[in-house]
């Protein structure tokens, strides 16, 4: 018998070859990890700069129009210290406020309509109860303070005085 035929039929180098064969698959799934591994970690990091990045400028356009409404507002600050010409000035203020309104509402800002309106805690933050024969209780009376959506997000509740039956303990 030959070296040849002796080493096939040999089963500890069948047993020494399937352990070769599992350490070198062991070797290149363990670089695999590592590779994996390391392009998740840059992903990661280059996730968070790219979403920091965009915070930074995400409001740039909104703030470009803003600026706008700023030199509007020093405009009617200038004037109204050289007149006294009080109905001019209230006239250039409104239009600078319908101004700044305006961009605000072309991004998404409504506010809330709570005159009359069922309280409601998802949108509206009650500051005073008052007794009123006329309403039903929890009906809203006054807006102290008006509430804001944002698209459809409130980002403000609005602070109302709300109704409540009075007391019949007579």
């Amino acid at each position: 018998m030959d070296k040849g035929s002796e080493n096939c039929d040999d089963p500890g180098s069948e047993a020494t070859s399937a352990e070769n064969q599992q350490e070198d698959e062991t070797a290149q799934l363990r670089e695999k990890l590592l590779r994996l591994t390391a392009e998740f970690d840059n992903f990661r990091k280059r996730s968070v700069r790219e979403r920091e990045e965009y915070r930074k400028f995400a409001v740039e356009q909104i703030i470009t129009e803003l600026l706008e409404v700023y030199d509007n507002f020093e405009r009617a600050l200038a004037s109204a210290k050289q007149t006294d010409n009080v109905e001019s000035v209230v006239k250039g203020v409104d239009m600078v406020f319908r101004q700044f309104a305006s961009i605000l509402e072309k991004e998404g800002l409504q506010q809330i309509e709570c005159h009359g309106a069922e309280f409601d805690p998802h949108l509206h933050e009650a500051i005073m109860h008052v007794e009123h024969p006329e309403h039903k209780d929890n009906t809203i009376l006054n807006v102290c303070k008006p509430g804001y959506y944002l698209h459809s997000k409130v980002i403000r509740p609005a602070m109302v005085t709300v109704s409540k039956k009075p007391d019949t303990d007579e």
